[in-house]
């Protein structure tokens, strides 16, 4: 009997390309009969697709499971047997930290994310696209420019941005409007599935160069590449002109490859943790380390970010009775606002009080956040989560 599967993602967000794949694996586990689950506490606030079939579980026996992470999350917070990551980006891309154990299984989305360092020899290419929203309409009065920064964030704007429309993190019905009323989109995310929606509208989408990666380094799958410019230049643009055409039918043509991929994931997968699986003393030793130094403080626990990171995690640091006494954001908007049950404060000045905290980072930007602790005589100890 195959091992079921757990998928250790975020709550689902139409607007965030990985957390879509992670949700669309486990309705497609479940499609080809398979028993497959999306991780979930059943207590924190926890969105799943109406479309898809990605029933949820919380459960301390994980021996007949194999869990799926994304390659950002660090260690095995589940402490499972049988771990899978699968690259849904280069290792180390957000956090600038990798940490991953012995006897893992490694899966890459697409070539791109590929790493020399891991031995991630199979692809898991899950595709889902909201192409139903994005059409062309025609419009003959196109003007002007839109752009997004995403993964991309930090990176120098290059283009003509005094009147170019930033849509990070606009709604989809509202992009598509905006695709079919100007000329060019510039995204300073590498890889974006933005790029596709922007050509199924009749704009042109530009990729903004990395320097030093040459246009076969970013996509080195062609077809990948319909529809897309990789820089502004007159060859570029007219390619992603001439190739808009295509894109449509390679959509489908993805979404239904992602069927088969799906399948040798399984195969694959339950063959490899017939014969492997992580000893109890690799399961000991590769255990969560902040988790220990939690349990036994003194001082006053504060999780920084409101993140839904930390939503994820946060039924295993209840599993490990580790409670925070306050959660901290540096973002004003959630200040006084309730997460998870708790008030959110500001940072700066929970820290200023009498209490000695000890700091658990949630937040991607763990390293500004540990360089803006150091200011803080009260925080003893700092830890991240990545």
């Amino acid at each position: 009997m195959n091992k079921k599967y757990i998928i250790f993602a975020p709550s689902f967000d139409e607007n965030v390309g990985g957390v879509i794949a992670m949700h669309r694996l486990c309705h497609i586990l479940n499609e080809q009969g398979e028993n497959a689950f999306l991780w979930h506490d059943e207590v924190s606030p926890f969105n799943v697709c109406s479309s898809f079939n990605t029933p949820t579980i919380f459960t301390k026996d994980l021996n007949d499971f194999i869990v799926i992470y994304m390659e950002v999350v660090s260690a095995n917070p589940l402490n499972c047997p049988h771990v899978v990551r699968w690259f849904l980006n280069k290792p180390g891309f957000f956090t600038g930290n990798i940490n991953y154990g012995e006897n893992e299984l490694y899966f890459f989305f697409q070539e791109v994310f590929k790493d020399s360092s891991y031995a991630a020899k199979h692809k898991l290419y899950v595709t889902y696209f909201i192409k139903h929203i994005y059409k062309n309409n025609k419009r003959g009065d196109r003007e002007g420019s839109c752009y997004m920064m995403r993964k991309g964030r930090g990176r120098k704007i290059v283009h003509d941005h005094g009147n170019s429309i930033q849509i990070d993190g606009l709604p989809h019905d509202e992009l598509a409007l905006i695709f079919n009323k100007t000329k060019f989109f510039y995204c300073y995310d590498l890889h974006s599935a933005y790029t596709y929606f922007a050509s199924l509208c009749g704009c042109i989408p530009i990729v903004i160069p990395q320097e030093g990666l040459s246009e076969f380094e970013w996509q080195p799958e062609e077809r990948l590449r319909y529809g897309v410019a990789y820089g502004d230049t007159i060859q570029q643009v007219e390619y992603a002109k001439s190739t808009s055409n295509k894109l449509a039918l390679l959509i489908d043509e993805l979404e239904l490859e992602s069927n088969k991929y799906v399948e040798n994931f399984i195969s694959v997968s339950q063959t490899f943790f017939k014969g492997i699986k992580k000893s109890q003393k690799q399961l000991i030793n590769e255990q969560i380390p902040y988790i220990l130094k939690l349990k036994s403080t003194k001082n006053k626990i504060v999780f920084f970010g409101a993140s839904e990171a930390l939503r994820t995690l946060v039924s295993v640091l209840n599993i490990e009775n580790i409670q925070c006494d306050y959660i901290v954001d540096n973002d004003l908007k959630k200040h006084g606002t309730i997460f998870l049950g708790k008030k959110v404060y500001n940072p700066n000045v929970l820290f200023e009080s009498n209490d000695l905290f000890d700091v658990l980072i949630t937040s991607s930007f763990h390293n500004e956040i540990s360089t803006q602790l150091k200011l803080f005589s009260t925080v003893e100890n700092v830890y991240s989560i990545f």
